[in-house]
């Protein structure tokens, strides 16, 4: 049975927590107000009253989802100096240190739990893991939102080597978790306040 801690030595959590990690935060630190009319859109007939971001920085997105109605919203970050900058900032959000690979939730506690540039960074060994989790905390509804791929490559990212890939995520996660039911995609871009990202709204079935 794998070790959920032995993820939390992978090469990519050590970067993201490291300086480059940090630099990568006040970098993209920004508000983007049209993500807001984007989630509104996405949210439609879901019915969420609890939603997860795993990975989700300094929280920008669950305050989007905050504004759009969603009453409880928590996020897991692995990189510390995201999460103070995200409390300060924000004091009333749910936010925990952690990593995609262990979530410190029990089965199907959100009604939503999404990634929103985050899959992109995980390595391929070790992709399964952090959808299992995805799909385990989840009662209902998966979302991911990622820059997507026909067929999986690596790409150089700022420098560096075994940083980034592109894939298709949701080709991804259908194959890792065949119960689920594709119910929307498309693409998000500038006007969505996304860069040429795909989001895929998975349906959970009922237990």
């Amino acid at each position: 049975m794998p070790d959920p801690a032995a993820h939390d030595q992978t090469p990519q959590l050590a970067l993201w927590r490291s300086a480059f990690g940090a630099a990568y935060t006040e970098r993209n630190d920004l508000v983007r107000p049209e993500r807001i009319a984007t989630w509104t859109r996405l949210l439609e007939g879901l019915d969420v009253t609890r939603a997860l971001e795993v990975g989700c920085n300094v929280g920008r997105n669950l305050e989007y989802l905050t504004a759009c109605g969603v009453p409880e919203v928590w996020g897991i970050e692995p990189q510390r100096f995201a999460i103070e900058r995200a409390r300060r900032r924000s004091p009333a959000l749910h936010l925990l240190p952690g990593t995609a690979f262990d979530l410190p939730f029990r089965d199907r506690w959100f009604d939503l739990a999404f990634t929103s540039g985050v899959l992109i960074h995980i390595a391929p060994d070790d992709l399964g893991r952090a959808l299992d989790e995805l799909v385990r905390v989840s009662r209902r509804w998966i979302v991911v939102i990622e820059y997507d791929a026909a067929e999986e490559q690596a790409l150089p990212y700022r420098g560096l080597a075994d940083a980034l890939w592109k894939r298709d995520h949701g080709a991804a996660l259908a194959a890792r978790h065949p119960t689920l039911a594709l119910r929307r995609r498309g693409p998000l871009g500038e006007a969505d306040g996304y860069d040429d990202c795909t989001f895929h709204i998975f349906e959970k079935p009922a237990p």
